[in-house]
């Protein structure tokens, strides 16, 4: 879910200002965009003790990797893209097939390219598990 801010603490996931679908942003550049990202993993009791990587990147509407603004002259840079490999185990008092949960929190202060529709893509071991819509959007003049 993408958020004002989000954290993960102690096996659970704490959220402020869920529900995030749009970003304000100026007019001109840098496109500002703040905001969070919280999920909660679900790990079948098959995929316990077992290496994954999550990987959130971040694709423009025409589902293209979505490098950060940078003014002109400066260094361009790579598109955002984290990685984070994860390993849960099995705790003696899980039941055979129930699944564990593992919550997940990241935080973005970006500038993106343009004002327009972009995405998060969450992907666990190489399969796109969920994907995260939000528009940047210049407000009206008062």
């Amino acid at each position: 879910m993408l958020c004002n801010h989000a954290e993960a603490a102690e096996g659970k996931l704490y959220l402020n200002g869920a529900g995030v679908s749009i970003c304000w942003v100026g007019a001109e550049p840098p496109h500002l965009v703040q905001l969070a990202l919280g999920a909660i993993i679900r790990v079948p009791y098959t995929a316990t003790n077992q290496p994954h990587t999550l990987t959130v990147r971040l694709l423009d509407e025409d589902g293209h990797p979505v490098a950060p603004w940078v003014p002109p002259g400066a260094e361009a840079m790579p598109p955002v893209e984290a990685a984070n490999s994860f390993t849960v185990g099995r705790p003696p008092q899980l039941a055979p097939g129930e699944d564990q949960s593992l919550p997940f929190a990241m935080q973005f202060q970006l500038a993106v390219p343009s004002p327009g529709a972009y995405t998060f893509e969450l992907e666990i071991d190489g399969e796109v598990a969920r994907t995260l819509p939000f528009r940047a959007i210049v407000p009206p003049p008062t």
